[in-house]
């Protein structure tokens, strides 16, 4: 579900304690591993760019929480290469829907973030839209 929150900290403010604890969780590993990562709000759900790039976003849904790894998405050969560890999560394209983050393998995603900042995305949605100072903007024409 969409959240109307305009910062993240008041996003996980607006979770059960439950759900605020697992959001927390994924908050915490992505900072661990991309500390240069700004956060903020992006189409509902806290993201996180580099640069104004997005790479990662964390949701909380009805019933589950989703962790949007875009760099799975932008760049197969990454995700062919974590395919293993990856096998056996609920997956779509770019992201992991789970209950628990002790379902994930949190080495492997730490991984995959540390990644992002070596990562050029140059088409697509990711491409098109920047982050700045926390919040989702549409990126002019020229723009990464």
């Amino acid at each position: 579900m969409k959240s109307e929150a305009k910062t993240a900290d008041a996003y996980v403010a607006s979770l059960d304690a439950n759900r605020r604890a697992q959001i927390e969780a994924i908050r915490r590993l992505v900072k661990t591993a991309v500390p240069q990562a700004t956060e903020g709000i992006a189409w509902g759900m806290i993201g996180y760019a580099i640069e104004g790039c997005p790479f990662a976003g964390v949701a909380s849904h009805k019933n589950y929480v989703s962790l949007y790894l875009m760099d799975l998405y932008t760049q197969p050969g990454l995700r062919e290469k974590h395919a293993a560890a990856l096998s056996n999560l609920k997956m779509g394209k770019s992201c992991i829907n789970f209950q628990s983050v002790e379902e994930l393998p949190l080495e492997t995603i730490a991984a995959i973030l540390k990644t992002a900042p070596h990562a050029h995305v140059s088409g697509g949605t990711m491409a098109k839209v920047i982050f700045q100072k926390g919040e989702e903007i549409k990126a002019k024409p020229g723009e990464r």
